[in-house]
């Protein structure tokens, strides 16, 4: 079930049993764009997706792609450990 990215911030902010003046104060969304992504009147952008993911991330994956069962991975911590492994080789 795909729903839109305007009606899982109302359904993240409503989970967090926040009213629209206090998830605009955390995340910095202004309070009437945000009642624009809720209303379905306009669509959210990367900053603000980023936003609500940087303050949650626990919802981040739901945001973004409906999946809730995400291994979360981090491809500069992969880096620093092929790079680390590559000088052990060296070594």
């Amino acid at each position: 079930m795909s729903i839109s990215q305007g009606k899982k911030i109302r359904l993240i902010r409503e989970s967090l049993d926040m009213g629209r003046a206090e998830f605009s104060d955390i995340t910095g969304i202004p309070k009437q764009t945000l009642i624009g992504y809720e209303m379905e009147r306009t669509k959210p952008g990367g900053e603000a997706l980023a936003a609500v993911a940087k303050v949650w991330p626990e919802y981040a994956a739901y945001l973004l792609t409906d999946e809730t069962n995400v291994k979360q991975r981090n491809p500069e911590l992969e880096a620093l450990a092929r790079e680390l492994d590559d000088q052990k080789k060296a070594s």
